[in-house]
């Protein structure tokens, strides 16, 4: 056996982030695009735009920037802000894994 579970953030009740968010802040970065990010994570591209804004509502900061498409091409890549939240996030996050798979062992040896 193993253990699994499921952690997320909320403010007032919402749900702001957990690490299906996460993921699709770490797409972007690796794509360099929402939709294709979006994509990777099998969902629609409204829809990963809808979790971009929850987050940055809840947090007060711009997590991603967009550039519209032209010559160059569009694209998308986070803030600073979105970066040390997403670094953070995985520190905790694996943290976390390595808490919980120790007391689970403890527990279950």
């Amino acid at each position: 056996m193993e253990i699994k579970y499921k952690v997320w953030l909320e403010k007032d009740g919402e749900v702001v982030v957990g690490n299906g968010k996460v993921g699709l802040l770490k797409m972007i970065d690796e794509t360099g695009s929402i939709q294709k990010a979006a994509e990777e994570m099998k969902m629609s591209y409204r829809h990963a735009w809808g979790f971009i804004k929850t987050i940055e509502k809840h947090s007060r900061a711009k997590f991603v920037e967009t550039q519209v498409g032209g010559r160059d091409g569009g694209g998308a890549r986070l803030t600073p802000k979105g970066r040390d939240f997403l670094r953070r996030y995985l520190v905790f996050s694996k943290g976390l894994d390595d808490y919980m798979d120790k007391r689970f062992k403890r527990a279950f040896k």
